[in-house]
């Protein structure tokens, strides 16, 4: 009994567990997190806000404008990720628009990603909230899979950026 107990608990442990992209109250898609820092001025998380925006590196930037948020400026972007897809025989890529914000504060910043979407060829875009109707099942899932681990390291690049280090 404890054998097959045992080898139950390795097969779940072994199977690939699906990534969940927070939601907000509205059911939509959005990451939102307060980081607090120790001693760094609101203007010098002003301008790591305004470097990170300034680096296409990971995600491709379409435009990015200042604004303002309960009396200090903040730094918002709408831009794109492209995610790899095993579609075939070749694969396929999906741009996934978002808008991106990082509110600085007095005793750190909050940041914000929401507005998701798919950007089809055609022009048309698509909640990614939604399963678009050109994506299958198991497509649409290995596309939400894929854009939560992307964002994870996105969101790790910025924090490390917004703490200073390079």
């Amino acid at each position: 009994m404890k054998k097959l107990f045992l080898c139950w608990m390795l097969l779940v442990a072994s199977l690939p567990l699906l990534a969940q992209i927070p939601r907000n109250a509205s059911g939509h898609f959005e990451y939102s997190q307060f980081i607090t820092s120790d001693s760094t001025s609101v203007e010098i998380l002003q301008q790591r806000a305004e470097k990170f925006f300034s680096r296409p590196m990971l995600v491709h930037w379409d435009s990015t404008w200042s604004i303002q948020y309960n009396g200090s400026s903040a730094r918002a972007a709408d831009g794109f990720i492209e995610i790899n897809l095993t579609t075939g025989l070749w694969g396929s890529r999906a741009k996934v628009g978002l808008q991106y914000a990082i509110i600085p504060s007095g005793n750190g910043y909050q940041y914000s990603i929401s507005r998701m979407v798919v950007r089809g060829k055609e022009g048309k875009e698509y909640p990614l909230e939604e399963k678009p109707v050109v994506l299958k099942h198991k497509h649409y899932d290995q596309l939400v899979n894929r854009t939560h681990r992307y964002l994870q390291r996105v969101i790790g690049y910025m924090k490390r950026e917004m703490n200073g280090f390079q």
